[in-house]
């Protein structure tokens, strides 16, 4: 950065869960890869999932998940280039999983809000997600307003801090 940010540190007793806001004229470069390093330093902090292909274990970082489902009563977990098989049961992922980025979207399956590209909302009563890597899937009915009520939450949130 060609100049120096100020930083300031306001302690407040009621504020429970840090908050960083960047105050400038402009969004550049330099902005973004603050943005970067801040969110970077905090996904050190969340765990690594263990993925098996066959007998050979990856440690995935929870920012390159895409998405988590059972098929034929085996838990995968799909990065934007491959797949793995989890040893967790569903609820136990969802447990490990950063819940500002995850959500359910069925019984079955667990979604990274990151990587979808967009959501089709043409059919009435169903959402058809589209993911960053081609693939897509519905959300089950039962799930739809509460994933309508994520999204309304996620973008109220979004304008806040742009």
């Amino acid at each position: 950065m060609k100049n120096k940010p100020n930083i300031r540190i306001e302690i407040d007793p009621g504020c429970t869960v840090p908050e960083i806001v960047i105050r400038t004229d402009k969004k550049t470069a330099d902005i973004e890869r603050l943005i970067e390093a801040i969110e970077a330093e905090n996904e050190n902090d969340l765990p690594k999932i263990k993925g098996y292909n066959g007998s050979i274990m990856t440690l995935i970082n929870q920012k390159d998940l895409v998405r988590a489902y059972t098929e034929h009563r085996k838990v995968l977990i799909c990065t934007l280039s491959e797949s793995y098989e989890a040893r967790y049961t569903l609820r136990e992922l969802e447990e490990l999983l950063d819940e500002d980025h995850f959500v359910r979207i069925s019984r079955f399956e667990i979604v990274n809000l990151d990587k979808v590209s967009g959501f089709d909302f043409s059919l009435a009563g169903t959402i058809k997600v589209n993911f960053e890597n081609g693939d897509s899937t519905w959300v089950a009915r039962r799930y739809v307003k509460a994933i309508e009520e994520r999204l309304e939450r996620l973008q109220a949130g979004r304008g806040a801090a742009l």
